[in-house]
């Protein structure tokens, strides 16, 4: 007799298995006939890698098309992942290093690894171990090619800066684009290169060209196969800078800065060199300098530390002091307190002030005790007590007006990135700052002086000790609020003393050196405040003029072409006999009109930057110059002596004999 379940389980496996072999022959015949093309497709794409093939950037040239930044072809050793098993990679990683340790002492096994995890997402692309390898190395690494799989030596197009830490700043450097570079731009991917600093970063969607790329054909782990017919999409060069540059003056400028750098035994500074009529800049340094050259990636961690890390107590160098850091600028100020006195109606050039020394209300010091003094003999013998009450008569609303019309306090526009404004001070500005810092503190005492009292009160055990400590409280409260008031009178509001510190370049006064070449510039040309810029054009790789920057004028001063003439005058005589700055000068044929100065820096006590200004010929001014040389003290032989080299070479004048600016006067 038949078992009736067992009939029914076998009709319905029966039917199941009929069943997904009907699936299946509708799947397959749906995957032959219909999706075909779509899966072909895939297969074929994950037959094949496009590894990228960096387009060489741009070049950089001076005015005069002098190579400041090109390319060179150099071997570079690079490690491919997909390329070594697991297991292997750590034994590639370690025969590597052994190869290169003694050359490279940094290239050890740590710092492999650290580059290989840095890369981790890139599995079948070579990761850059080491670029510009010599020959000799190179011979090494092949003789033992066994020992190196995934190991590739290859040829490429590397960023390189022929003249070394020449014009650093300006030029920059490159590096590896990183997460915040690739949320920003989805167009990078890991291992792009682009610009981090200077004109590198400013102009980099011009400098970086197009990368090209070439097929690969890969096996199922990834692993490229040998094939002579890739495909290859050749990359396209980057644009190239033209800049307003002078090669010449760029070199003597840093030269004459290290030399007075140097005799100071001081280490750090800034000078800008501009044209006055165009707002171009013929130089611009920042000390100490660095080897954009060493920072081409892989960044070695003995330059990283230099470079990039500095240790504490050391100056930064990737920071362009020229347009990044504030100074206060001393006695080089007061050109701008005797266009607003002029201007004010106030102050005539005749005037003359009284000077004793010292400024009584104040109790403010001079230089000397200058007697009688008009404009003229107030800016060469540089006289505070003068500009403290030309300062005092044109009042703080003239002072900030011509602060503001000069550009002081604000960023020039120069086609460079991390440009910081100056700053200045007025009683708006002043208590803006101050008063929130003034209640922040007062709120706070208030809080201790209510959780003091209370706790005594707790602990009274009589009600002529709590009578007695509420007496306390009220005059303590009484006395904190006197304190308040004191801090407001003295802090948050604006009293004379502020405007007299000002007059003579002191106080809430910090500029950028930039920013004091660019006024003095305007002073100079009759008034225009240009906006400085450093590329004059951008060319296509086939010589076509791409961009074009011209000369931009911001504004025109609202000052009379009688009063700019007179504060002309008046930095002139800065030059001439007794004046602070007399013999600096006296090897060239035509006349500088400048203005020196000692800056306090507020960064301990007795230290004082040098700062100089100037601009010439003082009858024709085509150039004006602004430096400063931290704790340099006198502005007349730290940072003179620079100026004075910097207009021989432009100016072309032959002198073998070398003023180092001994004979000028303090300041």
């Amino acid at each position: 007799m038949k078992d009736k379940n067992l009939h029914k389980k076998y009709k319905f496996f029966q039917f199941l298995t009929i069943a997904l072999f009907c699936v299946l022959i509708l799947r397959l015949a749906t995957l032959q006939l219909l999706e075909a093309s779509v899966y072909r497709t895939k297969a074929e794409q994950n037959q094949f890698r496009l590894l990228t093939i960096h387009a060489p950037r741009g070049d950089i040239v001076d005015r005069d098309s002098k190579v400041l930044a090109a390319n060179e072809i150099v071997n570079t050793v690079s490690l491919v992942r997909q390329q070594v098993d697991k297991k292997d990679l750590e034994l590639t990683i370690e025969n590597l290093a052994s190869l290169l340790n003694d050359i490279y002492p940094e290239m050890d096994g740590k710092y492999i690894k650290q580059i290989m995890d840095e890369h981790k997402g890139r599995l079948y692309e070579p990761v850059v171990i080491k670029r510009d390898v010599p020959i000799e190395v190179v011979a090494r690494l092949e003789e033992r090619r066994d020992d190196l799989p995934g190991v590739v030596i290859e040829q490429e197009m590397v960023r390189c800066y022929p003249e070394g830490s020449l014009a650093s700043h300006l030029l920059g450097y490159i590096g590896e684009v990183d997460e915040n570079d690739i949320k920003e731009d989805n167009n990078y991917k890991q291992g792009d290169l682009i610009g981090k600093f200077g004109l590198e970063k400013q102009y980099d969607d011009y400098l970086r060209g197009k990368n090209g790329f070439r097929q690969v054909e890969v096996d199922a782990n990834e692993r490229p196969i040998p094939n002579e017919n890739q495909k290859m999409v050749e990359p396209e060069q980057g644009d190239k800078l033209v800049l307003t540059l002078d090669y010449d003056l760029q070199k003597v400028l840093e030269e004459s800065m290290d030399k007075s750098l140097q005799k100071l035994k001081q280490n750090a500074g800034a000078a800008v060199v501009i044209d006055v009529k165009t707002g171009g800049l013929l130089a611009m340094t920042s000390k100490p300098g660095f080897d954009p050259n060493r920072l081409v990636p892989p960044v070695s961690t003995e330059a990283a530390k230099e470079y990039l890390e500095p240790g504490e107590g050391k100056k930064s160098v990737v920071l362009n002091r020229a347009i990044s850091s504030k100074y206060p600028p001393g006695s080089t100020f007061k050109p701008v307190t005797a266009l607003a006195a002029l201007q004010s109606g106030k102050v005539k050039p005749s005037d003359a002030f009284y000077c004793s020394g010292v400024w009584a209300e104040t109790n403010t010091r001079c230089t000397a005790a200058h007697g009688r003094v008009d404009l003229m003999r107030g800016m060469a013998k540089s006289c505070n007590i003068y500009f403290i009450e030309a300062g005092r008569r044109a009042g703080i609303e003239m002072l900030s007006k011509y602060i503001h019309e000069l550009g002081l306090d604000e960023k020039t526009g120069v086609d460079l990135p991390n440009e910081v404004s100056g700053s200045s001070s007025n009683p708006e500005k002043k208590k803006e700052i101050q008063l929130p810092i003034l209640e922040k503190w007062y709120k706070e005492e208030q809080d201790k002086l209510a959780t003091k009292y209370e706790g005594l009160l707790k602990e009274a055990k009589t009600d002529q000790q709590k009578n007695d400590l509420l007496i306390q409280k009220k005059y303590a409260e009484k006395d904190l609020e006197n304190q308040y008031q004191t801090k407001y009178n003295y802090d948050v509001k604006w009293r004379p003393h502020d405007t007299y510190i000002m007059s003579f370049g002191q106080g809430a006064n910090e500029f950028t050196p930039l920013g004091l070449a660019n006024y003095v510039a305007a002073i100079a040309n009759g008034g225009k405040l240009m906006r400085p810029y450093l590329v004059q054009r951008i060319e296509s790789p086939d010589g076509k003029v791409v961009s074009e920057n011209k000369p931009v004028e911001i504004r025109r001063l609202d000052a009379s072409a009688e009063n700019l003439a007179t504060v002309r005058q008046g930095m002139l005589q800065v030059t001439q006999s007794g004046g602070t700055a007399y013999g600096i000068f006296n090897d060239l044929p035509f006349k500088v009109a400048a203005k020196t100065g000692t800056a306090e820096s507020g960064w301990g006590k007795d230290v004082y930057h040098g700062v100089f200004v100037a601009f010439a010929p003082a009858d024709d001014p085509q150039i004006a110059f602004a430096g400063i040389i931290e704790e340099g003290y006198h502005g007349s032989t730290s940072v003179g002596p620079v100026a004075n080299d910097v207009f021989k070479e432009y100016f072309g004048v032959n002198n073998e004999s070398e003023g180092d600016g001994d004979a000028a006067s303090s300041e």
